[in-house]
């Protein structure tokens, strides 16, 4: 099976007002820290743009390399996680039990949504305000890594109580490179059921996606 390989991203330049091109990724470096009003601001979004091209090798190549049931739907329910409207979704279900299934996003930021195992959802780009001044070679990093990482077996997610009896619960995931944590309210008979489906998987973590090959990602 041949490896995932980034598609080309086209050189672009983004202009601000006076005709200055914009240094994105580090624009605030001579400077302490972005002004308030970048905060609010979303300038070129469309950078973000070639995003929706890397989710798509994405998936052409899980597609081609691991036994999995890909298909497609109409726009999901509101979530406030979701940064834009969705413009194509993919479900992507592997066949081996205790692996982590995928829905990949296409948003007309334009960006990504993934949701990952139960409850994991990420950005891509994680905040597209000017203060956060990402790039989109770092949000197609991040993208790939959840993405190759939950093939490979990577993902691990935990819920646990904000206070004993609450049903605000604290949701949290792990990868190989990074972890975090989000408050979500959540009814009494999902979180036990979302725990019992996490105490069954194999050593509390979301196992690798078997190749067409019959082998198991690394």
């Amino acid at each position: 099976m041949s490896a995932y390989v980034r598609p080309a991203l086209p050189p672009a330049v983004f202009r601000d007002d006076a005709g200055t091109p914009i240094p994105y990724g580090r624009r605030w470096r001579t400077v302490d820290g972005p002004p308030e009003s970048a905060f609010s601001a979303v300038t070129h979004p469309e950078r973000f743009a070639p995003l929706h091209t890397v989710a798509d090798a994405l998936v052409e190549h899980l597609m081609a390399t691991y036994d999995v049931e890909v298909t497609a739907d109409g726009a999901p329910g509101p979530d406030p996680r979701v940064t834009g409207e969705p413009r194509r979704i993919v479900h992507l279900r592997p066949a081996r039990d205790h692996a982590a299934p995928l829905t990949i996003i296409w948003s007309d930021l334009p960006g990504v949504v993934v949701h990952a195992g139960l409850e994991h959802v990420e950005t891509f780009p994680c905040c597209a305000c000017d203060a956060c001044d990402e790039t989109v070679e770092d949000s197609a990093d991040d993208l790939e890594r959840l993405v190759l990482g939950v093939a490979a077996g990577t993902l691990r997610e935990w819920v646990r109580r904000s206070w004993p009896g609450a049903r605000t619960v604290l949701v949290g995931a792990a990868d190989a490179t990074s972890a975090g944590e989000g408050r979500r309210r959540i009814p009494r008979t999902d979180i036990r059921r979302l725990r019992g489906r996490l105490r069954a998987l194999p050593d509390g973590r979301w196992q690798p996606w078997t190749r067409r090959d019959g082998d198991t990602a690394p």
